[in-house]
């Protein structure tokens, strides 16, 4: 069985990098509203994971517009 960790990797590795970027600032949002929310560590994960694939890649974060 897969876990939920491997699962989300493997899901990162299939979207884009504007998507990736915007994963790692909703989290990063999502974190700063909610710091004791039960699922703040996994939003920390997805932060690591979308920046692991971006670095794979070659490429950087550049925040997404955010007056959007």
């Amino acid at each position: 069985m897969i876990n939920w960790h491997t699962k989300t990797m493997r899901r990162f590795n299939g979207v884009s990098n504007d998507t990736l970027c915007y994963i790692i600032l909703d989290c990063k949002r999502a974190i700063a509203a909610m710091p004791d929310n039960p699922k703040a560590g996994q939003y920390m994960d997805e932060i690591h994971y979308a920046g692991m694939e971006l670095k794979s890649r070659g490429a950087r974060y550049i925040a997404p517009n955010q007056s959007l």
